[in-house]
């Protein structure tokens, strides 16, 4: 039932490295570092984490009020993320200036995340709490976000795309995120990637999508 630690480990995983060193973006650019790249994220990235954390959480809007659910999300989801056992992906300019980056987190523990597919208040064991067929601790949940610098150019699909490869490569079944009702730009880049709405047992009011492997 728990997910394995193949963040990195799984040979599936370390095929990604190469694919992602050998993609390279720059149609479309607009700004002078007109191409990047995508990796692997690493411990010494768990900062910068926190900054996509928190564009994520104020949707991108830098001058926006921070809410108070922030500082325990920093806790869940980035004091506790590993890149070994979850892993993530940081895209990086041909100027070294960080474009955006996804990452997952899994939920073996007490503790769950938003996206967390199923009743976080029922028996993990109990099926007729899981949001699907599928064990809700084997699907890590997406996190993503990209610098305003490079919106709308393309790395916010290239992240996502990568995110679930990496996902697909840890043997998750499927992969789970949450999603703002007004957000409404990035609920069509999730659905053309094949995400679809869930209702998640016990919680009417989570907003949360799937994408199946």
């Amino acid at each position: 039932m728990a997910h394995q630690d193949c963040a990195t480990n799984s040979p599936r995983v370390t095929q990604l490295v190469t694919k992602f060193r050998d993609q390279v973006a720059s149609e479309g650019m607009s700004v002078n570092d007109s191409e990047f790249g995508v990796r692997l994220a690493k411990e010494h990235d768990r900062t910068y984490l926190s900054r996509l954390l928190f564009l994520a959480d104020v949707l991108g809007d830098e001058d926006a009020h921070i809410g108070d659910f922030h500082t325990p999300d920093v806790g869940l989801y980035v004091d506790e993320w590993s890149p070994h056992v979850d892993g993530g992906v940081i895209a990086v300019s041909s100027h070294r200036v960080p474009v955006g980056g996804a990452w997952l987190r899994y939920y073996t523990t007490e503790a769950k995340g938003a996206a967390y597919t199923g009743n976080p208040e029922a028996d993990p064991f109990d099926e007729s709490q899981w949001a699907t067929d599928l064990d809700p601790e084997e699907i890590p949940e997406l996190f993503i976000a990209v610098e305003s610098r490079y919106r709308g150019l393309g790395a916010g699909r290239r992240l996502l795309r990568n995110a679930c490869d990496l996902a697909e490569a840890q043997e998750a079944p499927a992969i789970s995120l949450w999603i703002e009702p007004e957000n409404t730009g990035a609920r069509k880049l999730y659905e053309s990637e094949g995400f679809v709405d869930i209702d998640v047992p016990g919680r009417p009011d989570a907003h949360v999508m799937l994408k199946r492997f």
